[in-house]
């Protein structure tokens, strides 16, 4: 139900669809809007567990309706304010895959980023026309339905049946992409096979032709029987094979033979048709019309007859090429195609990237980029379709003069006619006007190929945001293109080869590839695998029937149908749980940390969905206590946006404050350098971090004490931690929106209005000015992380040894946190770090006690020699290693207390797990930092702090192992 008419519903009806708007909320002191402003409300839910079928239903029309995802009207000179980007274009004859849905999340990521950074954005949706696919749909349905083939029909009429099948299912994979929100300016919306796009693939391709570029030569191609036509590389599967084999010569139809054949003068015959049966032909008698199998069948058995069979053995695995598109054996073929020439081309793409006009990253791809073109061969651009581009080349033929037939590339065949007497002779043209004229001795007849769909839409670029067609224009007509790695030279580099000639600038200043996604043990995702993860199974939800039904539906083998629906059993026995949009959004950016493949399984996105169930309950318990404490502020930017931070009296801060606003200020400054540099997983990382851990599991669980009625043992004013949280809330979900949208704006909507006439959306929100308040503390940070690691370690103790712990009496309490030193004097002066430790630990005892849920607690100190010589657990006792000179010790029952002596954890004072634990948190720290990535581009703030865990966690081990 669109958000309008539920203002002409009753107040009981809205109710029941689940939905409330800003205006039927009066604690937020919203009053009702006039019925024009009614049309442009939020369309807020009213929820209270998430759901994230309700919370995704509404928004993306209210975007739209808004206008949101439409550029900017900006000076044409700021250049630096405008931000476009293509989407790689789906098959027309597509559903949403895992690939795409990849790709959809990390654009629309960086849309929303520069949109929230005021830039005007522009970026282009389209659907490709699939050569190739379209015409195998729909020649499998005019089969099944009618009986008939393409050439019963005729190429007219087939085309036409295309043309149907696109009217009544081009929009799928449109509603799809919708379903994710992605953010695309639908208003440029294009086909390719539109007639905008279509003139202006003629025109490219025309100008080529006269320019040389491109050319007609017979040479060995990829030829598919089913399909009649030359199939590109990326069309090609290669499949290991073991078998027998027979030694021969065919050097028509083997690329080596050919070479072979070259080398020794060898004639060049041609056996199979394009059909693959074998050619009429007197030298095959018997053999005619025989397709490739039953020939190679029969010349065993004349060879057995004949008593000239010596018998077979097994050969050397091989590999057979298989087209991907029909599952047929590729046949090499000697066939006259067009050809588009690469080497100059190639070699001023390579300069773009070598020189840095053009980024590539991840930066390793810059050698592949330089081997495929330093390498490029000439491009067979032609393909024998019928659903396509028709190639713009005309073949005149001048009857009963003596003038050459020849090749003409034209608009039409009036324009074809005209070129080939143009191009004349002087004594031609006379022996043309000597007859009847051109058009009594000249006829012309185009080409019946088409281009290869790789072709146009190595041109869209130029559709899309060249305005003057093929003339020069800007320093580079996009800003990024986004795109998986395994299109880098049949898409990325044929474009940037093809607009640089045209334009003589790049199609793109950045280039940002990502990895394959593959499933959890590394397979590539294949139907009769059964792992195939469907994206709208995964944001609606599905039972395993339907995943099975899916697999039925498809084009299957029985063997391969029986091996997908087991494996599908296997690996979901209860189908897909309703994960959401946003789930599986922020699961694909998480992912892409992976760099060279991803090992994708649903377990991750599961993940992302509980952390987004955790930010619905967190706002709801921050937004409860407002409420209740009636919290707000008059602080309201010029754009309405509320100041949270604004009228916090930082004298009423306590250290607990000024560490989560330090957390927030390392984790936004993180954020930012990480969305500049598009490491969108960084970022991503980030801000989940910062919610999970310090804002969720331990500023909210230090809040608690002072919001449930013990103020006394953080000092905290409960209103000023209402305020820290409500404003850490406003930047997390600013930060999360790129990531996850719909929820995102859902909880901002109720957060941050603060005039009931706005309508603004958080992609529109500026980023506040930096608060007074929101500034590193180092200081506040290291008291913070020394007051709840003593809880963690009182926690940890009593979960690892519960029901062994001795009775608290009143001269012992159960736990000690104890405080070492090397001169006791040390201990009592507040200007060294034990003393400042002992000062830390009795300051927060209270909060200690609370937190912990311990009554039983003291805080003492002890002199050593040496600090990090810890006191090894006993039957009496276990101990903790909190920090060098900071301990946990815990009295244990004796009775039950007994050890093994040779116990390596007796000795040390910590358990093998937790050791273990340690040292694993220390690894992977290391790893991180010892990353080119990570020196490269992390803050100066992060690596300090990475540093110092790393001392940490090597004093925390060493005292472990003593």
């Amino acid at each position: 139900m669109a958000s309008q008419i539920l203002f002409r519903c009753s107040a009981s009806s809205a109710a029941r669809a689940g939905r409330v708007h800003l205006t039927d909320r009066p604690w937020l002191g919203i009053q009702r809007t006039s019925a024009l402003r009614q049309l442009y409300t939020a369309p807020v839910h009213q929820l209270d567990k998430y759901n994230p079928k309700v919370v995704e239903s509404d928004w993306y029309s209210w975007w739209q309706q808004r206008g949101l995802f439409d550029p900017k009207r900006v000076d044409a000179a700021s250049d630096a304010d405008e931000f476009a980007m293509l989407l790689p274009p789906p098959n027309i004859t597509g559903v949403l895959h895992i690939g795409h849905a990849l790709t959809l999340s990390i654009q629309d990521s960086i849309a929303r980023w520069n949109r929230m950074h005021g830039r005007s954005v522009n970026w282009v949706p389209g659907t490709d026309h699939a050569g190739i696919s379209m015409q195998t749909v729909v020649e499998k349905k005019l089969e099944r339905e009618t009986g008939q083939t393409r050439h019963d029909l005729g190429r007219h009429a087939f085309i036409n049946k295309v043309w149907e099948w696109k009217q009544e299912h081009g929009d799928r994979i449109k509603q799809q992409t919708k379903s994710l929100g992605a953010s695309l300016n639908w208003s440029q919306e294009y086909f390719t096979m539109d007639p905008r796009h279509s003139q202006l693939v003629r025109d490219a391709f025309i100008r080529l032709y006269d320019d040389g570029l491109i050319y007609r030569s017979t040479k060995m191609v990829s030829w598919s029987c089913a399909l009649q036509s030359v199939i590109s590389d990326i069309e090609v599967d290669k499949i290991p094979t073991e078998g027998r084999t027979l030694i021969e010569i065919t050097p028509a139809h083997d690329e080596n033979d050919y070479a072979c054949a070259q080398r020794h003068g060898l004639p060049v015959v041609t056996v199979f048709g394009p059909a693959g049966t074998v050619v009429d032909d007197s030298r095959f008698s018997g053999f005619v019309g025989k397709s490739r199998w039953e020939a190679r069948q029969k010349v065993v058995s004349n060879l057995k007859v004949a008593n000239a069979y010596l018998g077979s053995r097994d050969a050397e695995s091989s590999v057979v090429s298989r087209c991907s598109r029909s599952g047929d054996i590729i046949e090499p073929m000697l066939m006259p195609q067009w050809y588009l020439r690469c080497s100059e081309m190639a070699r001023a793409a390579d300069g773009l990237v070598q020189r840095g006009d053009v980024g590539l990253l991840p930066k390793r791809q810059q050698a592949t980029w330089h081997s495929w073109l330093a390498e490029a061969e000439d491009w067979c651009v032609s393909r024998q379709l019928w659903w396509g581009h028709r190639i713009p080349i005309y073949h005149v033929h001048w009857a009963g003069i003596e003038i050459a037939d020849s090749w003409v590339a034209a608009t039409s065949e009036e324009h074809a006619r005209a070129k080939a007497h143009d191009g004349l002779s002087a004594k031609e043209k006379a022996i043309v006007a000597s007859v009847k004229g051109a058009s009594a001795v000249c006829t012309v007849r185009q080409d019946d190929d088409v281009l290869d769909t790789w072709f146009s839409s190595g041109l869209l670029p130029l559709l899309a945001f060249n305005k003057s067609s093929l003339d020069p224009g800007k320093a580079a007509l996009s800003s990024v293109l986004e795109t998986g790695q395994d299109i880098l030279f049949f898409w990325v580099a044929r474009m940037t080869m093809l607009c640089t000639y045209f334009t003589k600038v790049p199609p793109f200043s950045t280039v940002l590839l990502h990895p394959m996604v593959r499933d959890a043990q590394g397979r590539k995702m294949s139907k009769s695998l059964g792992n195939v993860i469907d994206p709208m199974d995964v944001i609606n939800g599905a039972e395993l029937s339907r995943l099975q039904d899916t697999l039925r539906r498809g084009y299957l083998s029985d063997k391969e149908l029986k091996r997908g629906t087991k494996e599908l059993a296997n690996m979901y026995p209860n189908g897909f749980q309703q994960f959401g949009a946003d789930a599986l959004r922020f699961a694909l950016l998480l992912y892409t940390q992976q760099t060279q493949q991803i090992n994708m399984s649903l377990e991750g996105v599961r993940a992302s969905y509980h952390f987004c169930n955790k930010l619905w309950n967190t706002f709801r318990f921050i937004h409860m206590h407002a409420a209740k404490l009636e919290v707000d502020t008059d602080h309201v930017d010029q754009d309405g946006n509320k100041q949270w931070f604004a009228d916090i009296d930082d004298r009423e801060l306590t250290v607990f404050d000024r560490a989560l606003l330090s957390r927030l200020h390392g984790m936004l400054q993180a954020y930012h350098d990480a969305m500049s540099a598009y490491r969108l997983a960084a970022a991503a990382e980030a801000v989940r971090e910062f919610v999970q851990r310090d804002l969720c599991d331990r500023y909210i669980e230090i809040c608690k004490l002072s919001l449930f009625g013990n103020p006394n043992a953080t000092s905290q004013v409960p209103k000023v931690a209402v305020k820290v949280l409500l404003g850490s809330l406003d930047i997390v979900l600013r930060a999360l929106h790129p990531f996850m949208p719909f929820l995102s704006e859902e909880l901002w909507q109720r957060h941050t209005r603060s005039r009931a006439d706005s309508d603004m959306s958080v992609m529109e929100a500026k980023w506040a000015a930096p608060s007074e308040v929101l500034r590193p503390n180092c200081s506040a940070e290291a008291e913070n992380n020394f007051v709840l690691d003593i809880v963690s370690s009182i926690r940890s103790i009593r979960q690892q040894h519960q029901g062994r712990l001795a009775a608290a009496n009143a001269t012992e309490p159960i736990f000690s946190v104890v405080v070492s030193a090397t001169d006791l004097s040390a201990l009592a002066d507040s200007n060294t770090m034990a003393g400042q430790l002992v000062y830390m630990a009795r300051a927060h005892e209270a909060c200690i006690r609370l937190m912990s849920k311990e009554s039983a607690i003291c805080i003492r100190t002890d002199e050593r020699s040496d600090t990090t010589a810890i006191p090894g657990s006993s039957d009496s006792a276990v101990t903790v290693v909190v920090s060098p000179r900071v301990r946990v010790e815990a009295r244990l029952a004796g009775e039950t207390a007994a050890q093994p002596a040779h116990s390596a954890n007796a000795r040390t004072g910590s358990s093998t797990a937790a050791l273990a634990r340690l040292e694993s948190e220390l690894e992977k720290v290391r790893s991180v930092i010892g990353s080119a990535g990570y020196q490269r581009g992390a803050p100066d703030t992060v690596k300090v702090a990475d540093r110092k865990r790393v001392e940490m966690l090597e004093a925390k081990i060493a005292a472990g192992r003593k």
